[in-house]
Formats: C-alpha cells, sequence, structure tokens
C-alpha cells in the first residue's frame, strides 16, 4: 500500500460557475512516492496553466467530514480564492510544509514565490506519475440502522 496515495478531497471549479464537490482519491503512484505526499493538487485535465479550470486537492489518510470542516468550510468563508489560497488552505490544514502538485503543465513562478512567502513549498510531478485512479465524487453514504441485534 505504499505506493498508493489514498485521501479525502473536494473537486474545485472555477469561474462564474464555481463549486466544491466532495471527493476521494485512490491513485497509484510511482514507487516511494505517495508515502511523501500529504498534501496535494492534482489536475487530470488541463493542458496548460492558463487552462485551469477544475482541479482535485486532497489530503492523503484524511476523512471527508474531516476535510470539510479544515479545508472547505475555510475556503467557503474567504468567497473568492486564488489557487495560491487554496493551497495555503491546505498545507495549513494538514501542516504539510509541501504541496505536491501533479500536472500535465509547469507551475508559475508566480505561484511558487506566492506559495513560498506563505511558508509553503510546491512540489511538481508530471501527471503521468500516478500510474491509475479512483475518484469517487458527488456520491453520498447513507447507512441503513439494521433492526437485527446480536445476541
Amino acid at each position: 500500500m505504499d505506493d498508493y496515495l489514498i485521501g479525502a478531497g473536494a473537486l474545485l471549479t472555477a469561474g462564474p460557475a464555481a463549486s466544491i464537490s466532495s471527493a476521494t482519491l485512490h491513485a497509484q503512484t510511482e514507487a516511494g512516492l505517495a508515502c511523501r505526499v500529504e498534501a496535494a493538487l492534482i489536475d487530470f485535465e488541463s493542458v496548460r496553466a492558463d487552462e485551469l479550470s477544475r482541479v482535485l486537492i486532497v489530503a492523503a489518510g484524511w476523512s471527508s467530514k474531516r476535510f470539510e470542516s479544515q479545508v472547505v468550510q475555510p475556503l467557503l468563508a474567504r468567497q473568492e480564492c486564488s489557487l495560491a489560497d487554496v493551497l495555503e488552505e491546505l498545507g495549513r490544514a494538514t501542516g504539510a510544509g509541501e504541496i505536491h502538485l501533479f500536472a500535465r503543465w509547469l507551475p508559475e513562478q508566480g505561484l511558487c514565490a506566492a506559495l513560498k512567502g506563505r511558508g509553503f513549498s510546491l512540489v511538481w510531478h508530471p501527471l503521468e506519475a500516478i500510474d491509475r485512479a479512483a475518484l469517487i465524487s458527488g456520491q453520498r453514504l447513507t447507512r441503513w440502522r439494521s433492526s437485527f441485534h446480536a445476541a
């Protein structure tokens, strides 16, 4: 399981129809990588940074409830966030000094400098460092109470 990044997160959509949807990620990474990741931003869609419209942020090993209260609620309280703001909230909540970025594009110098000024470093990995991934988003889990009791 050392090669799996598993955690709770949120799928963020930017623009006029901005939204935050809860998500859970199970991703197989290159050997030895997953165990170093506490906080990550993953862009499965964009080829260039200027195309950025939907990203996944994840806290490794967290539950959805914890992610909701410690990351999503502070983001919603801000009402409007830059990418640096999102990454800062993620880093602050997880206590991670490094935030890992998995994308087909390289981060801009300005983003790296802004994060460094806030006490965080951005570690880039090509999206191909994730061999395969399962993302569950927008689902609700309901546990039914059983009428049966153990004797």
